[in-house]
C-alpha cells in the first residue's frame, strides 16, 4: 500500500513542478537568445560603421587622386579625420601606426600616401571581415548549444 502511495506522490510532485521547470528552462533560453540578439547588434553597428570609414576613405582617396594635395587643405583634413576615426579601432600599435603614417604622409604632400590609403583600407576591410567571423561563430554555437539542450 505505501508503494502505490509513493508512485502517486511522486507523480503528482513531478506533474506539479513540471511547469515550473519548463518556465526556467525557457527563461535561461530567452536570456541567452537577447544576450545573443544584443551581442549580434553590436556587432552588425561595428561593421556599418567600418563600411562607413571605408566608404569615406575612398571618397577622400579619389579627391586627392582627382584634385591632389590642395592648397586650403581641405582634402588633407578630409583624410586626417578618417584616419583618426579609423584608428581608435584598433588596438594593435602597428594597425594604429599606418594611419599616423597616412595622416603624416597625407599633410607632407608626400606621394606615398597611396600606399598608406591602400594599407589602412585593408586593416579596416580585415576588420569587418573578423567581425563577420564572430557573429558567425556565435550564431554557430548558439546553434550547437541549441541541439544539444534538445537532445
Amino acid at each position: 500500500m505505501n508503494f502505490g502511495w509513493t508512485i502517486t506522490t511522486v507523480i503528482a510532485v513531478v506533474s506539479l513542478l513540471a511547469p515550473t521547470i519548463s518556465a526556467v528552462v525557457n527563461n535561461v533560453y530567452n536570456r541567452r537568445l537577447e544576450t545573443l540578439k544584443l551581442r549580434i547588434n553590436e556587432l552588425n553597428t561595428r561593421i556599418a560603421y567600418e563600411q562607413e570609414l571605408i566608404h569615406r576613405l575612398n571618397i577622400v582617396r579619389g579627391k586627392l587622386e582627382f584634385f591632389g594635395p590642395t592648397d586650403d587643405g581641405k582634402i588633407q583634413e578630409e583624410v586626417i579625420s578618417v584616419a583618426a576615426d579609423a584608428s581608435t579601432l584598433f588596438h594593435d600599435q602597428d594597425k594604429k601606426m599606418d594611419f599616423e603614417m597616412l595622416q603624416n604622409y597625407t599633410l607632407q604632400g608626400a606621394t606615398n600616401y597611396r600606399e598608406y590609403i591602400r594599407i589602412c583600407l585593408a586593416h579596416l576591410s580585415n576588420l569587418v571581415f573578423q567581425d563577420q567571423e564572430k557573429i558567425d561563430i556565435l550564431l554557430r554555437c548558439f546553434n550547437k548549444d541549441d541541439i544539444h539542450t534538445n537532445e
